[in-house]
Formats: C-alpha cells, structure tokens, sequence
C-alpha cells in the first residue's frame, strides 16, 4: 500500500485547525476530511439562534500565535456564532490552510493494515487516502441525535435540530413553535425567538441552573487592554481548573459568615459568565451544604424574575444542586416566560409519549404546533468517533474496542490502534473546560510525539494495554468525592448515547493543570506506556 499523507486529519473546527498549522510546521503532508460544506466544525453546525460563547472571546481564541492575537478584535464580551466563524476563516487565511483542506467529505471507515503499517481512510463519497498517522478531531459534542420518540418523521410543521441549523433565517412570526430541551443550547433558543412566536411551548425533563451571562460590546479602552495583557490571559487560564478565566476563592465556604458568602454570591451573579460556577469558593464541587446554599440563592432570583409561581417552581432544578452541570449563560430566559405566549411543560409530570402530524403528545394531551426545535443534544463523547467505522490491529473496531465502555490512555490513544490519537477523546478533561485551551494542549502534544517518532525512527506508536486500564481508572477515581456523582444520568457517565455502559464517567475530572502535569511528564520521561517500534 503505497501512501498518501504522511497525516489525515478528521475534522476542520477548532482542534482539526490547529492540528494542520502544527503539522505543517513539521513539513509534513497532510490532509484534512471534513463532514460540511465550510470550516467551522461546531461553529459551523451550530448557527441556531442565540448561539455564542460561554467562555469570554479573548479566552477562547488561539494563544498559539502573537500576531494573530494583535491583529484581529473581538467585538463582544461573549461572541455570537456569525463572529465566531469569521474568525475561524481569517485563521484559516492568514495561515493559508484552505489547500489542505477537503470539505463535504465525511470520513465513513479508516482501517489500519498491518503489513504496511498505514491507515487507509473512505470517505462517504468514496474520495479514498492513506496516511501514516490519524488524529480524530471530531469533537466531543458533535454527533448530534434526535429523541427516539415514535413518530417524528410524522410530523407535517417543520422540524428543526439545534445542531443542523438551516443557512437561511427561520420565520418564527404567527408560527405555534415548540422547544425539546432546556440545556444550554435550548435556553439560547428560547430567549432568542420568545417574542417572535405567536404560541412557543419549552417541553423540558430537567431544568438547569442558569446564570445571567452578562454579554455587552468591548469597548475600545478594554480592546486596548485585552491585547495588552493577552499573554497573562492565556497564563491565567492555564493555571485555572477549567482553563476560563475564573478563579475560585482560596477559602472553603465554611471559613466564613453565611452574610459573607451571600454577598459573594452576588457579586459573582452581577460578574456574569462562568462566575458563580468557577469562581466561587474553594470546595464548590464537594461540600454538598454550600452547593445546596448556592442553589437556593438562585432559586429565589427564579422566583423574583418569573411572575407565575407555577412557572417559576417548574423552572427551578430538583433534581441536583448546583455546579454538578455547566451553567447556561442567559440574558432574559427567565423573563420570557413572562410572556403570555410562552408556556413550560414539564416532563416529569408527563413525558413525550409520541409525535403526531400535528405535534407533541404528552401522555393523552396533544399540543398543536407549526414548527418543532429539537434541543436535544448529542451521542456525546464517544458518538462521532463510533460513526466512523475505526478498526486497528487484526481488524478490530473501536466499536468492539470499548464494548465495556470507553477506554484510554490518557484520553487521546487507544490499545490496538496504532499512530492513532484523538485530540479530545473520552477521559479528556475537555468538556470541564474551554475548548481552545485544551485543544492546543493535546495537539501540540500529539505533534511532539510524531515529531519525536520522526527524529528517532519510529514507524509506529500505540499506548500498552496496563497504562490504558492504569488511566482510565485514573479518570474514573477522579471523579471520587465529587458531587457531579449525583448525576449518573448525564452524558458525563453515557446516560445519553445509545452505547451507554451506565456509571462508567467518561471524562477527567483532575483539572486541567493536572492534566498537563502528567502530558508533560510521560513526554519528558520517553512515553512509558506507549509501545514505539523501529
């Protein structure tokens, strides 16, 4: 088998960008396979109303380039999607990445050949290519699914995914619309189109503890500023648990005055953005009293903002405390349900029993709508990667791979899949964190290891079988003592992916800093538990 590219890379958003600049830094070849019709990946995907950031712009953006850095500015606080792929293409300009790069091509099988040590890949529209190194930067929410509700092909309004949103603007005006999910992209919808809908319907099964975002254009002098001290943004991140910006008190919540700690509380509820979550005090994430205070806090901001009582207490979460989810970011949700065309139907009392041409049917009660919006998330993790038909040594999938539920090492390599990695794959702490952060992390960690194969005349690298099981114990130790533990059936443990393995945590919970601690320390000891052959 004769090849290609020295590197295939899957995926052209945020990490499969970065990839390509970092690998033709090398001079290696290299080609990227990308399922749309543009760059962008979920900047591209998601152009549902109301779609933005909950990292601040400036901590969001590339680091790994000065001049990039100074010569582009972002206008808000909290950039909306149209702004957000601007910047991707000017990245993609300025680096002139576009040759490398062929668009509406969704990989549908790479396999690896043992005789010739390469990988061969297929795409959907049969473009064909061989490589002698993978990297699978696919995203870890990008396989988008709709509900397995009976009936939704029936429907005869118009149906609509968050996550393949139409080019052109939707008509929402005289349209009875109704909303499936209230996560955080469906809170962005909401707010988004309320006031243009005659009748809008929000069908929710678990509400969530929103914080106000708090956008609002940068001004010139903070412009000023944001590049002046971009360098100790990045640091900043670096150091943080989650890579944002936001650091928590030092101090355990019980080290003072509840008076104290509420007036804290609203100080970061006035700061807006990931505040209260990240920045609050020290044990947020483990003492369960100071979450629940936290919780109820918010609570009666709930009640204060909704005028009816009934749609109030439905909106308020009781099924977890607060800080075990990432927070939406809102700016008006709440007050939307103020308006007397917008109702909340709740779920628990009643679930989705089917969909009818006519709309939604809670249990015996239908609800006539024109247009339906799924909000309804992802096969998360481990979805995109498992679309593709992956198969390693002697032809084993990843599929059968992690019939028992993902495994790793270190998030971004699997036993049996040789000179294959995944930018952010299961036991990442990638989804804890900004997604820029970590993506530049384990790319230029990747291209180390290539680098280093290169230098010293390896063909192939593969992570062993113990260091595999040695890490993802590590990941799911991790999550011990914490309190997302209560929360066994969110994507954080499989509960939405049609592979689910119930209780087995998919991510790393350790914190980014940590997390970079043990990448670097593998790299500067010669990647023990990577099997590397001449």
């Amino acid at each position: 088998m004769k090849k290609d590219y020295d590197v295939v890379i899957i995926g052209a958003g945020v990490s499969g960008l970065y990839t390509l600049h970092k690998i033709r830094e090398l001079g290696l070849s290299a080609r990227v396979f990308e399922a749309g019709t543009d760059i962008g990946g979920t900047w591209y995907w998601n152009r549902y109303p109301g779609a933005r950031f909950d990292s601040e712009s400036y901590s969001y953006e590339y680091s790994f380039s000065k001049e990039l850095t100074q010569d582009w500015e972002w206008s808000e606080h909290f950039a909306a999607q149209p702004e957000i792929e601007r910047y991707l293409h000017h990245v993609v300009k300025k680096f002139n990445l576009r040759p490398y790069i062929e668009l509406d091509a969704r990989v549908a099988e790479a396999k690896y050949c043992n005789a010739s040590n390469l990988w061969k890949i297929n795409t959907e529209k049969d473009l064909e290519a061989t490589c002698q190194f993978l990297i699978c930067a696919t995203g870890l929410l990008s396989a988008f699914q709709l509900p397995n509700y009976p009936g939704v092909k029936e429907f005869r309004g118009k149906s609509l995914h968050s996550a393949r949103w139409p080019k052109e603007k939707v008509d929402f005006s005289g349209k009875r619309v109704g909303v499936i999910g209230t996560g955080p992209t469906g809170v962005q919808i909401i707010q988004s189109i309320a006031k243009e809908c005659e009748e809008l319907t929000v069908f929710q099964r678990t509400a969530n503890w929103c914080t106000p975002l708090r956008n609002r254009p940068i001004t010139s002098e903070e412009k000023k500023k944001i590049k002046e001290n971009a360098q100790e943004i990045y640091d900043l991140c670096k150091r943080t648990w989650a890579g944002f910006i936001h650091e928590p008190d030092s101090r355990m919540a019980s080290e003072v005055t509840k008076e104290e700690r509420l007036a804290r509380y609203q100080e970061l509820y006035d700061r807006g953005g990931f505040s209260l979550w990240l920045g609050n005090y020290s044990d947020s994430f483990t003492n369960r009293e100071h979450a629940d205070e936290v919780a109820e806090f918010l609570a009666e901001k709930i009640r204060n903002r909704v005028n009816d009582p009934r749609k109030a207490e439905k909106l308020i979460p009781k099924s977890h405390t607060f800080g075990v989810k990432r927070c939406p970011g809102e700016k008006d949700y709440y007050e939307m349900f103020n308006l007397p065309h917008v109702d909340i139907v709740d779920l628990r009392d009643a679930p989705i029993s089917k969909i009818i041409p006519e709309g939604v049917m809670v249990g015996e009660c239908l609800h006539e709508l024109d247009v339906i919006i799924y909000a309804t998330g992802f096969h998360s993790v481990t979805g995109e990667l498992l679309r593709i038909d992956i198969r390693g040594l002697d032809n084993v999938s990843l599929e059968e791979h992690w019939a028992n539920g993902p495994r790793t090492n270190l998030g971004i390599q699997f036993s049996g899949f040789p000179n294959l990695w995944a930018v952010m794959g299961p036991h990442n702490p990638a989804l804890f964190c900004n997604i820029t952060r970590c993506a530049e992390n384990n790319v230029e960690w990747i291209v180390d290891c290539i680098s280093y194969m290169r230098k010293n005349g390896y063909q192939t690298m593969q992570t062993t079988v113990e260091a595999e099981d040695d890490w993802t114990r590590a990941c799911y130790d991790s999550a011990e003592g914490l309190l997302i533990n209560d929360m066994q059936d969110s994507w954080f443990f499989g509960s939405t992916n049609p592979d689910n393995v119930r209780g087995r945590f998919m991510l790393y919970a350790g914190g980014v800093p940590k997390y970079r601690e043990v990448f670097n320390n593998v790299k500067t000891n010669g990647y023990p538990g990577f099997t590397l052959i001449k």
